[in-house]
């Protein structure tokens, strides 16, 4: 049982009974409504502060909220039950209730110990009824500026709990600037304790913080992208500055921020789709799959530059995608652009955002680009191959410090990222035709995988066909078992050059255009269809003329270095000077060149 709201004003209470003492020269008891005592004037000799009592006429008076007048005491009608029944010490006593918001909280009593003070009181009970009375509304207005404190602090501290568990960051400053209050948040975000700057100015704390202007207009704003200096250092945040009015006057401003990075990671969380990109959904059970997998998942964990080298539509952003799903970044952002397919004049932009009028058409407040959106996550630049001279200096430094610069903007922002890169593109025979950087390119090849293309993956084909026949079935809802054997016949002998991505669209027009279950030569695309007519009207040929179509054509895919003789060589599956062998025998070096 806590101690009841009396016991919050005692002191008060002490006060008014002493009062009505020195007035009535009679003994004051007040009880809160458990009945113990809470204030007596005795000295102890009647009542002890802070016990109960039996109080048989004190529970009267609580119960029913009225007051009782005991000229008898011991013989009253309420005092049957009492074992001092017809042997009270008290010779009168008049009881009153206190009352607070109209419910009883206590009793105050006036007792005679006396005949003299009995016969006193039988005279002036009306007289002492009515003091009682303006008493016990003395004590409740104590209880009533009790009760507004109490509400007041009560707010206050939790006004101040939700301010300090907000997640963003808070600062309370008066109308010169000086910080009143901060947050815990905002002594994360800033990077500063708040007892180091409390009283001080905010400008002595954050040098460039746009705050001026809000005290000289009454202007607030919100949602502004800022760069913040705090101790020297860059910091980038939301803020928003709002003045705080009373009477028409300016008194302050509150300030909020939030951390960029984290506003960005909050709005990939809401707008990007759920990715399951992991290794187990690469489909293929071929040996040359197999090995690129089995290479991606063991680097997966590391945050070294991977960059994909494989042909068109060989699933190179799947394997990105599951590169980060199976690393330790996978709660991060994963960003990709194509190199390829963004004009040049806007490729700059979109991989490094831009500032507040960094160009005609900007935004406002400027734009992130790909690098800060894929902040703490992976960034995978597709087609590297067909960035431009220019944004390779650019991207060197991003790979070399970790830091980018906003176009229009001297301001450098640091990055922690996990870079991959992507190319269908010989990049070393890029470098020595001066179209790619060398350097950048010893900096993206810290390990190269190679994907390879369905032409090298034996028996993928079927396994590839039948995965993307259930895919499109359920979408479709067409029932469509299979391939007839002459249709997977035509479509194991194609040599598909657009690889996976070519099979699955060839897969996905098939099931539209089958009529049954089963899908028949004539469902498939007609290019399919075309190319193995010609492949039947190609005359025979020997062996050996094969054999040095097969080698001219992959020398032709890798180059003439001798990095690309080396990668020849191994898709031929024979060593580099067998190769080197077969190519003086059908004399290729002058037939390549005619």
């Amino acid at each position: 049982m806590g101690k009841s709201i009396l016991f919050e004003i005692q002191e008060e209470v002490n006060l008014v009974a002493e009062a009505i003492k020195s007035v009535l020269s009679l003994e004051v008891i007040i009880y809160d409504k458990n009945k113990v005592v809470v204030s007596a004037t005795g000295g102890g000799k009647h009542a002890v502060v802070g016990e109960p009592v039996r109080g048989h006429i004190i529970e009267e008076v609580l119960k029913t909220n009225e007051p009782v007048y005991n000229f008898e005491p011991g013989f009253h009608d309420v005092c049957k039950s009492c074992i001092l029944h017809q042997n009270c010490p008290e010779k009168s006593d008049v009881s009153f209730p206190l009352t607070h918001e109209g419910e009883i909280v206590g009793v105050i009593s006036l007792t005679a110990f006396s005949e003299k003070q009995k016969n006193e009181f039988k005279e002036k009970h009306l007289i002492l009824s009515n003091y009682l009375g303006k008493m016990a509304d003395l004590i409740s207005s104590k209880i009533n500026g009790t009760s507004l404190l109490k509400k007041y602090l009560s707010t206050s501290q939790m006004l101040q709990v939700t301010i300090q568990s907000m997640y963003e960051g808070v600062i309370a400053v008066d109308q010169r600037g000086f910080i009143l209050e901060m947050n815990r948040s905002a002594e994360k975000i800033l990077k500063v304790n708040k007892h180091n700057v409390l009283t001080l100015n905010i400008l002595d704390v954050i040098q460039n913080l746009p705050l001026s202007k809000v005290f000289l207009t009454g202007q607030g704003y919100s949602d502004k992208e800022c760069s913040l200096v705090v101790n020297g250092k860059m910091i980038q945040v939301i803020i928003s500055a709002n003045p705080l009015i009373h009477n028409s006057q300016i008194i302050g401003c509150a300030i909020t921020v939030k951390d960029l990075a984290e506003v960005q990671k909050f709005a990939y969380s809401i707008t990007s789709e759920v990715d399951d990109s992991t290794f187990d959904i690469i489909v293929g059970k071929s040996p040359a799959i197999l090995q690129t997998k089995a290479a991606a998942k063991k680097v997966a964990a590391t945050d070294s530059t991977v960059i994909f080298l494989g042909e068109s539509g060989t699933g190179k952003e799947l394997f990105a995608r599951a590169l980060h799903q199976e690393s330790k970044r996978i709660n991060k952002p994963f960003r990709a652009i194509n190199c390829a397919a963004i004009p040049e004049h806007l490729l700059e932009s979109e991989l490094f955002g831009y500032s507040d009028g960094a160009f005609t058409g900007a935004r406002k407040n400027g734009k992130p680009g790909k690098f800060e959106m894929a902040q703490g996550g992976t960034i995978f630049l597709d087609e590297i191959g067909d960035m431009p001279l220019h944004l390779q200096v650019k991207l060197l430094r991003v790979l070399e410090e970790r830091k980018i610069e906003r176009i229009g903007s001297n301001n450098s922002i640091d990055i922690d990222i996990r870079i991959v890169a992507a190319t269908h593109k010989n990049l070393e025979k890029m470098v020595s035709d001066g179209e790619f950087r060398q350097d950048l390119f010893f900096r993206l090849s810290v390990i190269p995988l190679h994907i390879p293309p369905l032409r090298e993956r034996e028996g993928d084909i079927l396994v590839l066909l039948q995965h993307f026949v259930q895919h499109y079935d359920k979408i479709t809802g067409k029932k469509v078992r299979g391939f007839s054997p002459d249709a997977e016949e035509m479509l194991c002998s194609y040599n598909w050059p657009g690889n996976i991505r070519e099979l699955q669209n060839a897969v996905e027009y098939a099931i539209n255009m089958a009529n049954d279950h089963w899908i028949k030569v004539e469902n498939l695309p007609p290019r399919i269809r075309e190319q193995n007519h010609l492949n039947g009207d190609k005359e025979n040929i020997t062996l050996a003329e094969m054999e040095e179509r097969m080698i001219r054509d992959v020398l032709k895919r890798y180059s003439d270095t001798l990095n690309g003789k080396k990668q020849a060589a191994d898709e031929l599956g024979i060593n580099i000077a067998t190769l080197y062998r077969k190519i003086n025998k059908y004399e290729l070096n002058r037939k390549m060149q005619l």
